[in-house]
């Protein structure tokens, strides 16, 4: 794939050595802030230097000397040869997550590392990289890409792309559906042999079904849509992406072509 995007690949502990292989650099999914609000790592995490540390701070509720948590995570990145940070602060933001992800952002310029935070936490971390999410279930992605980059500066903004295959009931009550496997999605095409629609506005392949008397709407992507979501991020000045690699490690050549 001819584009200038940067493509981090983010991989759990079981899925870094697979990862490692394409020569991406990879978002390691092995850190977490643990008792006594210490760095832990997941134990036997293969090790590659190279590529981003994802924090899971969901657990970090603030308290103990900052700055000591701080000289870990930094110290941490310098052994690995960690870019930055991306800070995954769990369903429920706190004010020791918050504090945290400001003070890293804060010192970019001493420790050379960019921190990456979900796009709730934007406005509360200044000088953070926002992470943006492309799955919708409604508007326009277009959209959605070009106002981020408009408010934070493209050059502030990432990509965050999670494959999706979803299967939601018309009418649908939320905006969630049930997540589906790729098997799941296959064996709907062979029992159904729908006609595939793309969407303009979310960037995503769809069709629908009828299972007894219930209608469904699925939305899915694969690499054709994927490609596309990338293009239109390098069109609104976004550059950098994350895929999660165990999501697209089937596909992974055909969105790099």
């Amino acid at each position: 794939m001819e584009n200038k995007t940067n493509i981090i690949l983010a991989a759990p502990k079981q899925s870094i050595e697979q990862a490692a292989r394409t020569g991406l650099p990879v978002a390691h999914i092995t850190y977490k802030i643990g008792r006594g609000y210490h760095l832990f790592r997941a134990q036997g995490a293969p090790r590659y230097a190279g590529g981003v540390m994802v924090l899971d701070a969901s657990g970090y509720t603030g308290g103990g000397p900052l700055s000591g948590l701080i000289d870990e995570i930094c110290a941490e990145c310098e052994a690995g040869g960690f870019s930055g940070v991306v800070i995954t602060p769990g369903e429920r933001l706190g004010l020791g997550v918050a504090a945290l992800a400001a003070r890293l952002a804060s010192i970019r310029e001493q420790t050379g590392l960019t921190v990456y935070v979900p796009q709730e936490m934007a406005e509360i971390v200044p000088g953070a990289v926002v992470l943006v999410q492309t799955a919708l279930s409604g508007g326009s992605l277009v959209r959605h890409l070009m106002e981020a980059a408009a408010r934070y500066g493209a050059e502030n903004v990432a990509l965050e792309i999670a494959r999706v295959r979803m299967d939601f009931t018309v009418p649908a009550k939320t905006g969630t559906g049930r997540e589906l496997t790729q098997e799941e999605l296959e064996a709907l095409f062979g029992t159904y042999s729908p006609k595939i629609h793309y969407s303009e506005d979310l960037c995503a392949s769809y069709f629908i079904y009828r299972d007894g008397r219930q209608t469904h709407f699925v939305l899915f992507d694969n690499a054709a849509t994927i490609r596309r979501k990338l293009m239109h991020a390098l069109r609104a000045g976004i550059k950098t992406a994350f895929l999660y690699y165990p999501g697209v490690h089937d596909i992974l050549d055909e969105i790099m072509r």
